[in-house]
């Protein structure tokens, strides 16, 4: 990039974007309009393309200041200025491609961040695009084309001070803001780009100028990178190496991993500590071999650095930093018509994803409450409906949240509980003495496998006095004592009834139970 060469693809641009503004002067047809969609779509790619590979010259500045700070920082607060500027004058050109769009196709801002070109109805409109650009001035100096052209002279500015006297003409800040020489109406720079043009020629000349500043953008932290002349260590072999995100990834997740070449000196190994380790690791061939046993699940973070002795023999200082993913082996096991949960309880369950630790895990439900209960298990409360769903997310190494997937649980009511007398269920006999000291009716659920309770609300007891049958109808668990008087004069083979009991558990329903009778033995 420091060069001033252009690659054929950004050549062959260049010339489509000449030919085709050069083509505006003719009546503009379909076919021409079309051909700025295509040749905006290069300039696009390239711009993306631009961004890339400035990323890597940016990570290429961190690592040598990292190396050599004091030699480095200079130039690299110069790097960050211009990384600042670029990205600025980049966000106010796209701004303008998209007023361009709000006000020429009517849409509102959200809709024209994301129409496309080609899916831009009026390409061969310009009267917004012109009011937008030129304004109500006769040179363009009542719109944004003047406040465009003066940030693109500043940005340029900024890049040639920091390019020395002596280099500047092999260095490339190809940022042209100057008037044309060939105008037919003797037309500024203003007036030529944007009085008049298509919103797709518009749109076109914008992406092209932000090519411009991400080319000049480069080939300027290129130089300044260059010039701080920090990457001199020496080495006599190279290997290929594989370094992955994660080696742990999910069925549908992207495996990604950094493929490069590594060189490394055979004769003279780094040291290489690990966490403030005062022991070096073992070297092998460059490469430092790690290992420790686990202890404990989730993100296990490790941070460390590597010395090497420059050519200088003065010790370079490389700090490193990773993680890995630390899961325990899982099984499941899942019984798919048993999944049910039943209602007014704290049905306990557990949720977890294999390689993703509990704490990057969000679990929510739609019908019911989920209250945590340590270690990814919670206590599910759910008081009324058919089903409910349990949704699971994760959020992923790039900061994605990512669906883990949906369980359904069927929602019951709890099992009937069981009335009791004593030690009577159904039919059996008790002595009159047993009868009169008991307070009244429970109700206990068998063989359930949660832990529940509920109380008898209400039953009746049926006695005979003198031979006639009385029914007395309780309101509350408790016998009254006008029964247990008559209980008292109960003869051998006399039968008293509860019937009708109902009982109210943890779901708050009532629920009509088993009635009893007892024979006096």
């Amino acid at each position: 990039m420091a060069s001033g060469k252009e690659s054929p693809r950004q050549k062959m641009i260049g010339m489509m974007y000449l030919v085709l503004t050069a083509l505006l002067a003719l009546n503009v047809s379909k076919d021409i309009l079309d051909a700025f969609v295509v040749v905006n779509k290069g300039l696009e790619n390239t711009n993306t393309n631009f961004s890339e590979h400035n990323d890597l010259l940016y990570s290429a500045f961190d690592l040598a200041k990292s190396v050599d700070p004091v030699k480095v920082k200079p130039n690299w607060e110069k790097a960050q200025q211009i990384k600042k500027q670029s990205t600025e004058l980049v966000a106010y050109i796209d701004g303008l491609q998209k007023q361009m769009i709000v006000k020429s196709e009517g849409v509102s801002q959200s809709i024209a961040d994301t129409l496309q070109m080609e899916n831009i109805n009026g390409k061969d409109s310009y009267d917004a695009v012109t009011n937008l650009m030129i304004g109500d001035s006769e040179d363009g100096s009542g719109g944004e084309s003047l406040k465009l052209k003066n940030k693109l002279n500043d940005y340029r500015t900024l890049l040639t001070n920091y390019i020395e006297p002596a280099d500047r003409k092999s260095i490339r800040i190809d940022i042209d803001t100057k008037d044309p020489e060939h105008s037919e109406n003797n037309e500024n720079w203003e007036m030529y780009n944007f009085f008049h043009r298509p919103i797709v020629a518009s749109m076109t000349i914008l992406s092209k100028m932000k090519n411009d500043v991400k080319n000049a953008e480069a080939a300027t932290v290129d130089y300044l990178l260059k010039a701080t002349d920090a990457m001199n260590l020496k080495f006599d072999t190279v290997a290929a190496k594989v370094i992955p995100q994660s080696n742990y990834v999910l069925l549908g997740e992207e495996y990604k991993a950094d493929l490069f070449i590594a060189a490394f000196n055979k004769t003279k190994n780094p040291e290489i500590t690990i966490d403030g380790n005062t022991s070096p690791i073992d070297v092998e061939r460059g490469l430092g071999k790690y290992n420790v046993k686990t202890s404990k699940e989730g993100i296990v973070t490790y941070s460390g650095t590597i010395k090497m002795m420059s050519p200088q023999n003065k010790p370079m200082i490389f700090p490193f930093k990773s993680e890995y993913i630390v899961a325990r082996p899982a099984l499941t096991v899942s019984a798919e018509k048993m999944n049910v949960v039943y209602i007014g309880l704290d049905n306990p369950i557990s949720v977890s994803v294999p390689g993703i630790p509990n704490e990057k895990l969000s679990v929510s439900i739609n019908n019911g409450t989920l209250k945590p209960d340590g270690s990814g298990k919670y206590l599910l409360n759910v008081k009324d409906g058919a089903k409910t769903d349990i949704t699971v997310s994760a959020i992923m190494e790039n900061g994605e949240r990512r669906s883990m997937g949906v369980m359904t649980f069927r929602v019951k009511r709890i099992p009937k509980p069981t009335a009791k007398i004593g030690d009577v269920v159904g039919d059996g006999s008790m002595s009159r003495d047993k009868l009169t000291t008991i307070l009244g009716p429970i109700a206990n659920y068998e063989d359930f496998v949660y832990e529940a309770h509920c109380k008898i609300i209400s039953f009746d007891v049926s006695y005979p006095v003198k031979g006639i049958i009385v029914t007395d109808k309780i309101k509350g668990n408790i016998i009254p004592q006008s029964a247990k008087d008559a209980f008292g004069k109960l003869k051998r083979n006399d039968r008293v009834y509860f019937e009708n009991i109902y009982a109210v558990g943890p779901d708050g329903l009532p629920v009509k139970i088993n009635p009893m009778t007892v024979k006096i033995n």
